[in-house]
């Protein structure tokens, strides 16, 4: 039996850094990866932002664009009317999916439909930094998430073990046309990050390459060996 092991790995996009992006690029692609999250908001300059999108349109069918606001987790300080912008520009440049919180694609019509009339691929993102709530309540989320997209991303905070647990029975009560990453973030949420994608049908995990950009993400080689252990197993 072979585990599908499918990790992303997040990269911070920092200005001082971009001249040798590629080469960090190619370093965590020889670890196996399979996708990459460019994290857009960690850049405090976007005037260069097309240079950038260029540098890393050879990766776009294996990319994630993340430009994500402080109110949600992120790094992005301005207002939402320059984040759309931005949006939309990394929108135009078509990585394999674009990161879009539920919060803002389900409350700014003008978005949604510049979204729709491209034809772009989405992943709808939603977040809980301080809880993880009933099931019910997450199943008619996702149930209102999937009108935009069939990538939807759930993350919430375990505070107990159970909270994991509930997590992962989520897999089982979703249709099996959506393609659900769901997970709990801090210590106690890192069991749902590793067995999301195996006792559950999440297309892939995330882990970071160096310092985790959140709360309980493992390392790359962390979540390589924990699947390595179970692939000893399991063979």
């Amino acid at each position: 039996m072979l585990i599908e092991k499918k990790i992303c790995v997040s990269i911070p996009l920092v200005d001082e850094d971009i001249s040798g992006i590629e080469n960090k690029i190619v370093s965590v692609l020889k670890e196996d990866v399979s996708f990459i999250e460019f994290r857009f908001d960690y850049l405090k300059d976007f005037d260069n932002v097309e240079l950038i999108l260029e540098k890393i349109s050879k990766y776009n069918k294996q990319s994630i664009y993340t430009l994500r606001p402080i109110t949600e987790g992120g790094k992005y300080a301005e207002g939402d009317s320059k984040r759309v912008t931005l949006l939309k520009k990394l929108a135009l440049a078509r990585p394999m999916l674009l990161d879009l919180e539920y919060t803002i694609i389900s409350t700014n019509d003008e978005l949604a439909d510049f979204i729709d009339d491209n034809s772009i691929r989405t992943l709808i993102s939603w977040h809980d930094f301080a809880n993880t709530p009933n099931q019910e309540f997450l199943v008619d989320l996702i149930d209102k998430m999937r009108v935009f997209s069939h990538f939807i991303k759930i993350v919430t905070t375990a505070n107990t073990i159970e909270d994991s647990i509930r997590i992962l029975k989520l897999y089982k009560l979703i249709g099996t046309n959506l393609n659900l990453i769901a997970f709990s973030m801090g210590e106690l949420g890192i069991i749902s990050r590793v067995l999301c994608n195996i006792v559950g049908d999440s297309p892939f995990t995330y882990a970071t390459g160096e310092n985790a950009i959140a709360p309980g993400q493992p390392t790359i080689n962390q979540m390589k060996s924990i699947y390595s252990l179970f692939q000893d197993k399991l063979i």
